[in-house]
């Protein structure tokens, strides 16, 4: 008699917590996804949002197509994030990539020494140069560069205090 009970107690245990992580996954997926997907789709250039799990780290994943204003996008973004690292999916070519790693050096060395000034006039001479308009902001916690070449566009986050909250962009 106190076997079966135990046996009861027991599957019934099984039956809610079976229920409270099924409950959760769904609670996951259909609310906490499609919040996401709705925030981040109100800022201009933003095509699609969504959490993914990578080598099990979880990331923000967001697409993106022509953003403009990429300061304030990651403001918001972050805001939607809920600290979840960021990464950006952009519309790049091989000249924007190769132009992107041969600014490198004048963005890391005014992050190094602070000659900010300095670093966004070599920067959009480089630019010119190669016929990329460039679109170059900064705020206490990062620089925010954008390139565009036609319909390809390079965005990228260089974080000045290595707090972690945006990954390097990717090519969709």
């Amino acid at each position: 008699m106190t076997n079966r009970r135990i046996l009861i107690i027991s599957l019934a245990g099984f039956l809610i917590f079976g229920l409270l992580l099924g409950g959760k996954v769904v609670y996951q997926k259909k609310w906490v996804d499609v919040s996401i997907l709705s925030q981040s789709q109100q800022i201009p250039g933003v095509v699609s949002a969504k959490v993914e799990d990578n080598n099990s780290l979880k990331e923000m994943v967001v697409v993106t197509d022509q953003l403009t204003n990429l300061r304030q996008a990651s403001k918001t973004l972050i805001k939607v994030a809920n600290n979840v690292p960021i990464r950006f999916v952009d519309h790049r070519n091989d000249s924007l990539e190769k132009l992107f790693g041969q600014i490198q050096f004048a963005l890391q060395e005014g992050i190094a020494r602070g000659n900010f000034t300095e670093m966004a006039q070599n920067v959009r001479i480089q630019a010119e140069k190669e016929g990329v308009q460039l679109e170059l902001e900064m705020d206490s916690d990062a620089i925010y560069v954008i390139l565009n070449q036609g319909q390809a566009q390079l965005i990228e986050v260089i974080e000045r205090s290595g707090q972690g909250q945006f990954l390097s962009s990717e090519k969709e």
